[in-house]
């Protein structure tokens, strides 16, 4: 079964990334429900926007790591369309990975919003009020796509172990 596994490496950054990403989304509608005068608002984004910055570098790490260790194929009971739907789901949450926070800063960026990481982040995009309202647009729709996928993801996991009687989840573990 140990043939079976992902790389201890992406392993372990897919945990970290679930917990991230989980916790972003989670914090972005929390903060987007906050009114403007509410102190606490830009003490959550300023950690959001860190934490956005850690999740895009763990993004290229993750990536660089699927092609560069082991990756187990598809279980052979998987049907064509199973394998198709896994592969899609996981392409899209890579996408998304990315996309979110590029959008995030381009967003802050483009609304000549600071974003301190362990330094700050040159802005490197010109205060630009229409591009910083699109930037938020696609930002909150990559929201509800990532929280798509990821459902797609968990149930997908749950139906191989509890309907087709298969632990996936040792794969991961």
């Amino acid at each position: 079964m140990e043939n079976n596994k992902y790389s201890l490496g992406l392993r372990i950054i897919h945990w970290l990334m679930a917990a991230f990403i989980i916790g972003m989304l989670c914090a972005g509608f929390y903060m987007k429900s906050l009114p403007a005068s509410n102190e606490i608002k830009f003490s959550i984004y300023a950690i959001h926007k860190a934490c956005g910055i850690t999740v895009f570098g763990l993004a290229i790490v993750h990536i660089f790591l699927y092609v560069f260790t082991y990756v187990p194929p598809p279980p052979a009971h998987f049907s064509r369309f199973e394998v198709n739907i896994s592969k899609t789901a996981h392409f899209s949450l890579y996408f998304l990975m990315i996309m979110m926070p590029l959008s995030g800063y381009v967003m802050s960026s483009a609304s000549g919003i600071k974003i301190k990481y362990l330094f700050h982040i040159p802005l490197l995009i010109n205060k630009n009020k229409e591009l910083a309202n699109t930037a938020n647009g696609l930002h909150s729709t990559f929201a509800y796509f990532t929280i798509f996928f990821i459902i797609l993801h968990i149930l997908g996991a749950l139906k191989h172990t509890f309907i087709d009687k298969q632990n996936i989840f040792k794969r991961m573990i």
